[in-house]
C-alpha cells in the first residue's frame, strides 16, 4: 500500500507541474493578450477570462505536442488547429459568435506583429 501511495504522489506531481506555463508561454500570452485587449475592449472579468483561456490553450497545445511526440510541422499544425478550434469554442460560449471571431482575428494579427 505504501508503494502505491508513493507512486501515486510521484505521478500526480508530474501532471501538476506539466500544467505550469513556462517563461516563453507567459511572455507570449501577455503579448497576445495586451494586443487583443487594446483592440477590443472587454469588461475586467471578461479580460481575465480571455487571458486565462488563451494561456491555458497554449499550455494544452505544448502538452499535446509533447505527449504525442509530434516533431514534424504537419503534426504540430494539426494540434494547433485543434487548439484554435477549442479556444474559439470557449470564446463563443462566453462572448457569442461575433465577439469571439473578433478576438480570434485580433489573436492572428498579434502573431504577425
Amino acid at each position: 500500500m505504501k508503494k502505491y501511495f508513493i507512486i501515486l504522489m510521484l505521478t500526480s506531481s508530474l501532471f501538476v507541474s506539466a500544467q505550469d506555463a513556462n517563461k516563453w508561454q507567459l511572455n507570449q500570452s501577455k503579448k497576445i493578450s495586451s494586443y487583443v485587449l487594446e483592440k477590443i475592449e472587454l469588461e475586467p472579468e471578461d479580460a481575465e477570462y480571455f487571458k486565462k483561456v488563451q494561456l491555458d490553450q497554449m499550455i494544452q497545445n505544448a502538452n499535446e505536442i509533447k505527449a504525442s511526440g509530434a516533431t514534424s510541422q504537419e503534426d504540430k499544425k494539426k494540434i494547433y488547429a485543434t487548439g484554435r478550434l477549442n479556444l474559439k469554442n470557449k470564446l463563443v460560449e462566453r462572448f457569442g459568435k461575433k465577439i469571439a471571431q473578433s478576438l480570434m482575428n485580433a489573436i492572428n494579427e498579434s502573431r504577425k506583429q
